[in-house]
Parts: structure tokens; C-alpha cells; sequence
């Protein structure tokens, strides 16, 4: 009699857990990082408040004090810098903070000059380089993205404009990241000609890796890497096509939101 009671119990709760679930109901361990699902709880990881930065905080570079350090009252920052930097036998103008800025504001950078690329496979480049930390990473977390000024008259001649986010994953270890082959296809966007200084706004969620090249990144997404930051590049170059190119563009009022 005892053995047909608990069939009877056993079969009582199957049935309910069929009925629950035809509901929608889902049924997890407790404990587990699926539980908060469980009675129609919400998933405490989603859509995460933010940290509360104010606007001269989330401010990376604006120029007008003429240094070439990051602002020092960046969240999370600290001994940060910019960088003019070519390659391949390549010349750069190393006093690129100069007057002329965005809206009217005192400075801003601005590099030109004349690039030699060979077409020997080494892609030389004009490269604004900011460096968030002298060494370790930034934590970008409190962030949604990165908006800046940008201008590039006529006169430059680059095949190729792009901005990128270089990261731990995607540069090197000589750089301070941990990719061992296949480095510095960053996270970025393609900048194109604009005579006027022109606002570009980018969702880290928005910028992407190029295709074709690379070592893969896990996981793959730029917002799974927000606190592995190393430095910001803004490149032009003539991406391997041989010849020589006039490089003209300018950088301001970088900032993240």
C-alpha cells in the first residue's frame, strides 16, 4: 500500500512539472548564474547601471593645456600620453599639438606629412597614439562608447583612415597585450575625408574587428574587453599600395560617454 502511495505522489508531481513548464515556467539549481530567472526574477546582470562620472572625468585629451599627457582627471586614468609614431624609413612631425582646435578652442593634434610605403607587405602608417597608463590596462567599464572631433581635408592622400581601440587581446605582448600571433587587428571604425571638423560618436558595442586577418579573440566582442584598454590610434596610411601620400588629418576633444 505504501509503494502505490508514493507512484501516486511521484506521478502527482510529474504532472505538475509538465504543467509548469507548458506555463513557461523554468525550473534551475539553486544557486546557479541561471537562477534569478527562476519566478520571474531579473537577471541582476542585466542592463547594469553604469558609474556616476562627471563630464571633465570622462574627458581623455582636449590638447588646450599644449601637453602631450592624457587629462589627468580621467576615471580611471593616470600618466597616460600621446604619441606621433610611423615606421619603415618614414618621417612624423613630433610637435603635433598645435593651435586650431575644435569649436574654437585653443589646440587640438594635428599630424601630416609624407608617407613612403614600399608595397613590401610592412603597412607604414601616421599613427595618433594615446596611451592610457604607462603600463598594466584602463578599465573603461563606466562607459558606453567614445566620441571625438576629427577633420581630414582633400589634401591627404591615405588609401586608408581608421580609428581603433588597441586592446589586450589584439596587440602584442611587446605592446602590453597578451595576442602571441596575428596582432593588431583592433577593434575600430573607417574614417572617412571631411574638410570640417566633424563629431564621430562610436558605441563600444559598434566597433568591429576587420575581416580576413587576425588571431580570433574570445570572446569576441569589444564589450567583452572594456577593462583590458591599452591605448586609442587614429591611423592613415596607404594599406600596402606603393607610392608616396601626402598625410594630413587632425584629432580633438576626445572624450567617452
Amino acid at each position: 500500500m505504501a509503494s502505490m502511495r508514493l507512484s501516486s505522489f511521484l506521478f502527482s508531481l510529474l504532472g505538475i512539472s509538465f504543467l509548469l513548464a507548458g506555463c513557461g515556467a523554468v525550473f534551475v539549481n539553486e544557486g546557479s548564474k541561471n537562477a534569478s530567472l527562476a519566478l520571474d526574477l531579473p537577471n541582476p546582470n542585466a542592463n547594469q547601471k553604469k558609474a556616476d562620472v562627471s563630464k571633465e572625468a570622462r574627458v581623455v585629451a582636449n590638447f588646450d593645456d599644449g601637453s602631450k599627457n592624457m587629462n589627468s582627471k580621467l576615471f580611471n586614468g593616470g600618466g597616460g600620453q600621446w604619441l606621433a609614431i610611423t615606421f619603415g624609413g618614414n618621417k612624423i612631425n613630433s610637435d603635433f599639438v598645435v593651435a586650431g582646435g575644435a569649436n574654437g578652442t585653443p589646440k587640438a593634434a594635428h599630424l601630416f606629412g609624407t608617407l613612403i610605403d614600399k608595397g613590401d607587405k610592412s603597412y607604414p602608417a601616421f599613427q595618433l597614439q594615446g596611451k592610457f597608463k604607462d603600463s598594466g590596462y584602463y578599465d573603461a567599464s563606466a562607459f558606453t562608447g567614445i566620441k571625438f572631433y576629427y577633420k581630414c581635408p582633400a589634401t591627404d592622400a591615405a588609401l586608408k583612415r581608421r580609428f581603433a581601440i588597441g586592446s589586450a587581446p589584439t596587440l602584442p605582448t611587446s605592446g602590453g597585450g597578451t595576442c602571441t600571433d596575428g596582432c593588431y587587428n583592433n577593434f575600430g571604425a573607417d574614417m572617412k575625408v571631411t574638410p570640417d571638423w566633424m563629431t564621430n560618436s562610436f558605441a563600444f558595442a559598434d566597433l568591429k574587428r576587420e575581416s580576413g586577418w587576425g588571431s580570433p579573440v574570445t570572446p569576441p566582442d569589444l564589450t567583452d574587453h572594456l577593462k583590458e584598454f591599452i591605448d586609442l590610434e587614429w591611423a592613415n596610411s596607404a594599406n600596402d599600395a606603393a607610392g608616396s601620400y601626402n598625410i594630413d588629418y587632425w584629432v580633438d576633444e576626445v572624450e567617452f560617454f
